[in-house]
């Protein structure tokens, strides 16, 4: 199934997946959990009330459908960003704006875990599914920004040159995509200042010298 399907139709606002919210939750909780090999579709179709039929009708096949759950959950985790990074210039403070960057995953985690949890996921998965996803997203788009504006800040003094912008662009990358192991659900006082904590060990290391 699904090998003369166009996956492209499944992006953008015709998204099939928008007429059907039961589907749409079913398949977050699902590949939420699991990774894609390991992911049941039997498990979705029979939470969501939908066939197999009406399935590869409107999706092509199991990619399909983890492609058009991932188009709704990129472009809810750009609606965070894009206004920061458009926001933010090369002559701003790169700590300042990193916390502001950082309050801003914390608010896309929080608003849904399982959308977190599932795009972190995603580099657990094998590097010919990653790309063969990659082919549809402008995954690196904010990467790309974001590691232009790391090279700026060593340029700037801001970090050490020592350190190659690449290898701190990933550190950043990790630390971010693991909040959820630092911070629980609690005060949103609280959670913010975890999160800036985080962003001065950044800074700052951990060194009492």
């Amino acid at each position: 199934m699904g090998r003369n399907f166009d996956y492209h139709s499944l992006i953008g606002d015709n998204n099939p997946i928008l007429r059907y919210p039961q589907l749409q939750e079913a398949a977050i909780d699902e590949f939420s959990m699991k990774k894609y090999e390991d992911a049941s579709l039997n498990d979705i179709l029979k939470n969501a009330g939908m066939s197999k039929g009406s399935l590869y009708h409107h999706f092509g096949d199991k990619f399909g459908l983890y492609l058009a759950m991932m188009d709704i959950i990129v472009k809810k985790k750009l609606s965070y960003f894009y206004p920061l990074m458009h926001q933010i210039n090369n002559t701003s403070d790169f700590f300042t704006s990193l916390k502001v960057i950082m309050k801003s995953t914390m608010d896309f985690m929080l608003a849904d875990e399982r959308m977190h949890h599932l795009l972190n996921r995603v580099m657990e998965e094998s590097e010919e599914f990653r790309n063969r996803l990659y082919d549809f997203f402008p995954y690196d788009m904010y990467a790309r920004q974001f590691s232009d504006y790391i090279c700026h800040a060593v340029k700037s003094g801001q970090i050490d040159s020592r350190y190659p912008p690449e290898l701190v662009a990933k550190i950043i990358e990790i630390m971010f995509s693991n909040l959820h192991k630092l911070i629980s659900v609690g005060d949103p006082d609280e959670l913010i200042n975890i999160a800036n904590q985080v962003v001065d060990i950044i800074q700052h290391g951990i060194s009492g010298k």
